[in-house]
């Protein structure tokens, strides 16, 4: 039995430092969730809207954890 979590992070852009400064900032945020005991299932690529003009892409992770149940003795 798990509980699962999605999280949408910033994973491209079209700009070298931009993309340098959006992994770094995914890469901490997964990390924070390994370190909670998160553990990465996949991972998937959104689609951009081709009206706008912004030039990030945005992945999907899937996440999944086992809950922690407390056994009492009595």
């Amino acid at each position: 039995m798990y509980i699962y979590k999605q999280i949408k992070l910033v994973t491209k852009n079209s700009s070298w430092w931009k993309q340098i400064k959006y992994r770094r900032e995914s890469a901490f945020i997964l990390a924070r969730h390994r370190e909670l005991g998160w553990r990465f299932v996949k991972k998937k690529l959104l689609k951009n809207d081709l009206n706008t003009k912004d030039t990030r892409k945005f992945c999907i992770y899937y996440l999944k954890k086992r809950p922690k149940f407390k056994v009492s003795t009595l």
